[in-house]
């Protein structure tokens, strides 16, 4: 549960990053997103418990502690998913980030390096006409 609760967390952290919320004058927060992260949280807790307690009535002990740990692995996956998809937005420079994120999602053909070699240079050719035309209006 506590695994769950930390997942949960660090996705709000990487969702307030992807929206720029600057948590110390809570700029662009909206709470109608962290109301439904919080639901979201309670309806996989409560998912979590039914299923345990229906497993435990029907006498399946250990059973029950099996089904409730691949339940909260892949409840902690989504999030993790989620997580890493929001730091690309946060920080879309950062290739680690969108390999550890493609990784995660087992696109392992986006991993390699031919993929992402014209991703690079079509992001270098991008930035470098907008440093080409500041430069150049610095000039005029």
């Amino acid at each position: 549960m506590y695994a769950l609760v930390i997942m949960f967390a660090f996705n709000i952290w990487a969702g307030m990053r992807a929206d720029g919320v600057s948590v110390k004058h809570c700029k662009n927060f909206r709470f109608s997103k962290f109301k439904n992260a919080l639901a979201e949280l309670f309806l996989y807790v409560a998912i979590i418990h039914v299923i345990y307690s229906v497993m435990l009535q029907c006498g399946d002990n250990e059973a029950a502690k099996i089904v409730i740990k691949s339940l909260t692995y892949v409840f902690m996956y989504v999030y993790l998913q989620n997580a890493f998809r929001n730091l690309i937005k946060a920080y879309p420079t950062k290739v680690a980030l969108r390999i550890i994120y493609h990784v995660i999602r087992l696109e392992f053909t986006r991993v390699l390096p031919a993929y992402w070699q014209p991703i690079i240079e079509r992001y270098q050719r991008e930035h470098d006409d907008i440093i080409n035309d500041k430069e150049k209006e610095g000039e005029q």
